[in-house]
């Protein structure tokens, strides 16, 4: 199937998918550049569930507490997370 656009309508199309791109790049850039980041921020960094984020806190990973307002580093959190790390098992063949 083959769909033919005016140019007026290939302008606006390509105008959306760039502006599309951008907003992307923003909000993928966005939270790089931030060391601490709200517990939002902080699930979608990490690629989990906010949830997750809570269950963590609980388990001891560091949380900064300011005024009420719950801060989590991506640095302290990342050493949390890679202290947490077991070594890996190795499988014996049996002969």
């Amino acid at each position: 199937m083959e769909i033919k656009l005016d140019a007026d309508q290939e302008k606006e199309l390509t105008n959306r998918i760039i502006n599309l791109v951008k907003i992307s790049v923003k909000q993928a850039i966005g939270s790089q550049g931030k060391p601490y980041l709200n517990r939002k921020e902080t699930a979608k960094y990490f690629g989990v569930a906010e949830s997750t984020i809570r269950y963590w806190a609980s388990l001891g990973m560091p949380v900064a507490n300011i005024n009420g307002h719950k801060l989590y580093g991506k640095q302290s959190i990342t050493e949390w997370l890679k202290s947490k790390e077991e070594p890996k098992k190795e499988h014996k063949k049996a002969h």
